[in-house]
């Protein structure tokens, strides 16, 4: 069998587009280095250290965070893309952006913002959307202006991939083109969808569906065609985040005492039996008689099962690529990159499962017994009961008294509703328009602007209230719940 080109698959550099063209970069970089390095120098990434990853059983010092999920998702995401032939920097990151979006308090964060955020919420008083439906809402924009249909688009849901992106084109606003215009981070097509996809795009429930994904999606078609500028390194992305957590879940099990040693030990035998070597297999039988919460037992298991399900997907997807590159020269006529990229769509049938696990790998019964121990102990269900009740709190505080929200929030809101004043006459055009006027100005602009019944001004406001929870660590939400609540 022919081996694929290495470059084949690799992205054309005139494919790659941002918001606003940038400065030429040295030959030792490139556009994927470059966002990598703005991913690492941003706040959103600092502030994935106060995220929890999940809580777990018992207590110590070295529980993992959205920040350490997020250096071992590269880690074993690159591993995987330099095997493949694939771009390590596109790759690295796309894995340290992915969970720009993610609440405080772990999923049971992002669900409690979700439900807030979703039309006919019982969870905030005077919220639009617990008295229109969508349809109503609809109407409003209709009556109110045209101009506002847009908030629609994103007034709905939560997802904490859809706001990584988010945060990536909006919230960071460390950056700005000539007019002084927020571009976000500026990354590149590439690096959005990949955050973008790295897990599912909606819940299980047909109505959580985030209305706004649309808007994000359209960000991110590429400016030759309807494609989505999508790329293989964001498929390893998504399967490097399953394998990391499936990791931590095991090593969760085994501190934390949840599931039996040897229980564990069979699954792991279960899941691999067909690829584990005889050293394996007596390195196993030598872990089943130490003592389980002995750290060299974790390290070694834990050693196993990163190396094999890394180890398949190499493997497994090398096997692959093999056979599109073979298909598209034969059958396609596809000879270089840009071709490639112009023919198949990320969702394509003969693309879509190239990076995967083989059918050896029987990982639902893993999953099953591992993560369902962890997931769904009492000590879990409890502090996510905790951090869903702050989250409910903090968003009734805010909405029912704006005003308690910070100088930028509120600048930001107006911005957001281009609001003129009414006193002044005075408008909102951008942030260093807003922060010329003054805190004390924009503050009685900002109590004019909350007193209007209009609906498209209480979804800037409800999303903005979503963005500013969304954002904070899980420290600071409790703080924050402290001070208003005493």
């Amino acid at each position: 069998m022919k081996n694929y080109k290495k470059d084949f698959f690799n992205i054309p550099d005139d494919f790659v587009v941002r918001k606003t063209e940038e400065d030429t970069l040295p030959e030792y970089r490139t556009e994927f280095m470059r966002d990598r390095d703005r991913v690492l120098y941003s706040t959103a990434f600092r502030r994935l250290a106060g995220k929890t990853q999940i809580y777990t059983v018992g207590s110590d010092d070295h529980k993992r965070n959205r920040l350490t999920h997020s250096l071992e998702v590269s880690q074993i995401a690159r591993t995987i893309a330099i095997a493949l032939g694939l771009n390590e920097y596109l790759t690295e990151a796309i894995a340290l952006a992915h969970d720009f979006g993610h609440a405080p308090f772990g999923h049971a964060g992002e669900q409690m913002l979700n439900e807030i955020m979703l039309p006919d919420t019982k969870y905030v008083k005077e919220s639009p959307f617990n008295k229109n439906s969508t349809e109503q809402i609809n109407l409003s924009f209709e009556r109110e202006c045209n101009e506002h249909k847009k908030y629609l688009d994103y007034a709905f849901g939560f997802k904490h991939n859809l706001q990584s992106v988010r945060v990536c084109i909006y919230l960071e606003d460390s950056y700005r083109d000539l007019n002084e215009n927020n571009i976000g981070l500026n990354l590149t097509n590439y690096t959005l969808f990949g955050i973008m996809v790295h897990s599912k795009l909606k819940y299980n429930s047909a109505d959580k569906y985030p209305n706004f994904k649309d808007e994000f999606i359209n960000q991110l078609k590429q400016k030759s065609g309807d494609n989505f500028a999508w790329s293989f390194e964001a498929f390893i992305v998504a399967l490097a985040d399953e394998v990391a957590q499936w990791h931590h879940d095991l090593e969760d099990a085994l501190r934390g005492k949840a599931v039996p040693l040897n229980s564990i030990i069979e699954t792991i035998k279960s899941v691999l039996f067909k690829k584990l070597t005889d050293n394996d297999a007596e390195n196993l039988d030598k872990i089943s008689k130490m003592p389980k919460a002995d750290r060299k037992c974790i390290t070694e298991l834990s050693h196993i099962v990163i190396n094999y399900l890394v180890d398949d997907i190499i493997e497994n997807s090398k096997n692959k690529l093999n056979i599109l590159y073979n298909n598209c020269i034969d059958k396609y006529k596809i000879n270089n990159s840009e071709e490639f990229f112009k023919k198949f769509d990320y969702d394509s049938e003969e693309v879509k499962d190239i990076i995967s696990l083989s059918n050896d790998i029987n990982i639902n019964e893993f999953e099953k017994i591992i993560k369902g121990s962890i997931h769904h102990s009492k000590n879990v269900e409890r502090m996510n009961e905790k951090g869903k009740y702050i989250i409910r709190k903090l968003f009734e505080a805010y909405y029912a008294h704006p005003q308690q929200l910070s100088d930028g929030i509120i600048l930001h809101i107006l911005v957001d509703s281009k609001y003129k004043s009414v006193q002044n006459e005075t408008t909102y055009n951008n942030i260093d328009e807003a922060i010329n006027k003054g805190i004390g100005m924009a503050r009685m602009d900002f109590d004019e602007l909350i007193r209007n019944p209009n609906v498209w001004v209480k979804c800037i406001l409800m999303r903005r209230i979503c963005d500013h929870i969304a954002s904070m660590t899980d420290h600071y939400a409790i703080e924050e719940y402290n001070s208003l609540y005493g």
